[in-house]
């Protein structure tokens, strides 16, 4: 397959689609030929993003436009703005007909966690006409349909996303799909997520002086700082929410990582958090940067 080149907009892609992609702060589309388009999208895009998108989708349903595939990555989402939903679905069943007749069927690539939920659920609010199948990598998608050439697509696509959202290393990227429950991520899933081999993943973060396992670790106890901030939650409970093997396991790893056991840690931030009006504040500032931390990483 030719490499994709990109286009300095939508006047640009709508004239000559075929080949090419354009790229937003949160979304990419792109024409790989007539019969197969697609788009990535991450983060949480707004209305004004969404809309731009829907006019970017409408040169899949041009005039001129003949039958194809269609591959909806949404692995990156973060979450989902209301407005933005609206606002999509509105476009998609305004112009149902026309994707009925061009769109011969759609995979999509999921994200997890609530994310995932709603987009699983999105077929009930727009009934697609084509079959539509929900993958867990770029890889199983584009199986599913049919494209031989698709390790070269795999690794075209994941550069151009990677340089349109200016994500550097392999770490930052692992971060994104290191979110509960964590239990489920394991090597071999992310590596899918990823669309590398296993082995690949391995040497990539042996490279930036780190590991899947060291990684996950984090990710747990990010997710369990968040917890802890719930008084109702024992211990024994946050442990297996964010995927430890035991409560012994648990404690050894949390404080690993950060000096103190988990039942120090929550008293520390309760305590910092009761003391007054100026430490509430900060607590949920730094409450917020932990769940964002425990969702997606940095």
């Amino acid at each position: 397959m030719a490499r994709l080149r990109q286009a300095t907009g939508l006047a640009e892609y709508r004239s000559a689609p075929t080949g090419s992609y354009v790229v937003s702060t949160s979304f990419v589309v792109w024409c790989a030929d007539p019969r197969f388009y697609g788009m990535a999208i991450w983060g949480r895009p707004e209305e004004a993003e969404i809309r731009r998108l829907c006019q970017l989708l409408d040169v899949e349903v041009r005039p001129e436009a003949i039958p194809h595939a269609s591959l909806v990555d949404l692995r990156r989402l973060q979450s989902v703005d209301p407005l933005a939903f609206a606002a999509f679905a509105t476009h998609l069943q305004a112009r149902a007909p026309l994707y009925y007749e061009l769109v011969t069927c759609q995979a999509r690539v999921r994200p997890n966690g609530l994310p995932g939920a709603i987009v699983a659920g999105f077929d009930k609010v727009v009934r697609p006409a084509h079959p539509v199948a929900v993958h867990e990598s770029p890889g199983e998608a584009l199986a599913w349909l049919g494209r031989s050439d698709r390790a070269d697509l795999i690794e075209e696509l994941e550069e151009i996303v990677a340089a349109a959202m200016g994500e550097l290393n392999c770490v930052q990227r692992l971060r994104r799909v290191l979110v509960p429950p964590l239990s489920e991520v394991t090597l071999e899933s992310a590596a899918r997520q990823l669309g590398l081999s296993t082995r690949t993943l391995q040497r990539r973060l042996r490279d930036e002086g780190t590991s899947f396992q060291a990684e996950h670790a984090a990710a747990q106890v990010r997710a369990a700082q968040v917890l802890l901030r719930d008084p109702s939650l024992t211990l024994t409970t946050i442990a297996l929410e964010v995927g430890a093997s035991s409560l012994a396991n648990f404690s050894t790893m949390f404080r690993r990582h950060t000096g103190e056991a988990p039942s120090e840690w929550r008293r520390r931030v309760r305590g910092a958090a009761d003391a007054g009006p100026r430490a509430g504040a900060a607590g949920a500032i730094e409450g917020s940067f932990d769940g964002r931390a425990g969702g997606r990483g940095a």
